[in-house]
């Protein structure tokens, strides 16, 4: 199966969605059925994987279902919750279904847990990473008191690592962790949600300023009313635009509302091309309509 390093290399600019398994108790046919729709519209889509208080099972067989209808997938992985010896047999997984596409993600909190709370044995997703690299190394894990030395050599995997990029965060913070997460593998970077094109040119011209190189794919989420922008910034603690705020809340209604978001997005996504983003990751919520409707305006 490609990986999204060598897409990034045959397109200009991409387009690409996360998708979100459904609740567990819910059927499976609706999710099946969007990403069937979205097959020759999008270059690629990232399975999300929250953290075992969200419920939500499903991102492995998912991806798996993308990739057998001829849409790459990315399987997004998270340690908080995870030991060493369960990553590695969870990423084995992955292997054996070739999806080689991987987001390596430290993992929120289930929602309404402390954020101090951790099960695993990583607290950083740079560590997560370096496992990851390892196995592409052909490094396993040790078996306790049978194998001698720091790891057991086996086959070599063939992941591409995906690592979150956070433009709310400061900006030599952001650097550290960024630096931390290449110098162990990570090859590709998506943003946490952005709502602004100079968001994403800020964030960008850090990273180069500081030696950063890698690809950064501009994280997106279309709003189209002023409840999501709200809710955005309640739930996630990111700022949304003042333009984007001001204009979803002065439509008069939600026609209105819906087609200056669209209008509003469309034109981030022009500017980034532009710019030269190497495409952009819609968080769409599983809204495949609006996957469509942008697709058609861009």
């Amino acid at each position: 199966m490609k990986k999204i390093t060598d897409i990034l290399k045959e397109k200009k600019f991409t387009i690409s969605v996360e998708l979100v398994p459904p609740r567990n108790g819910e059927g499976k046919e609706e999710i099946l059925g969007k990403i069937k729709s979205l097959k020759g519209k999008v270059d690629f889509v990232s399975i999300t994987k929250g953290a075992g208080g969200s419920l939500r099972g499903g991102t492995l067989p998912i991806s798996v279902f993308a990739k057998e209808n001829g849409i790459i997938p990315i399987s997004h992985f998270v340690c908080r919750e995870r030991t060493k010896a369960e990553i590695e047999n969870d990423i084995m997984d992955l292997y054996y279904f070739d999806i080689n596409n991987v987001l390596a993600l430290r993992g929120d909190p289930p929602a309404g847990a402390k954020d101090e709370k951790w099960d695993g044995d990583y607290k950083y997703a740079y560590l997560l990473v370096k496992q990851i690299s390892d196995l592409n190394k052909g490094r396993y894990i040790p078996r306790k008191n049978i194998d001698k030395g720091d790891f057991r050599e086996g086959v070599k995997t063939n992941f591409c690592v995906i690592v979150a990029g956070h433009p709310e965060d400061p900006v030599e913070e952001e650097v550290k962790h960024i630096k931390a997460k290449i110098e162990v593998g990570a090859e590709v970077i998506i943003t946490q949600m952005i709502f602004s094109f100079e968001e994403y040119k800020n964030y960008v011209e850090n990273l180069r300023k500081n030696g950063i190189k890698l690809p950064v794919i501009p994280g997106i989420r279309p709003l189209v009313n002023y409840k999501q922008a709200e809710s955005v910034e309640k739930f996630f603690g990111l700022k949304v635009a003042d333009e984007l705020k001001e204009g979803l809340k002065d439509d008069s209604d939600d026609k209105s509302a819906h087609e200056f978001g669209i209008k509003y997005t469309v034109s981030m996504i022009s500017k980034l091309k532009e710019y030269g983003s190497p495409g952009v990751h819609l968080f769409v919520l599983n809204d495949v309509e609006i996957v469509e409707e942008l697709v058609k305006k861009i």
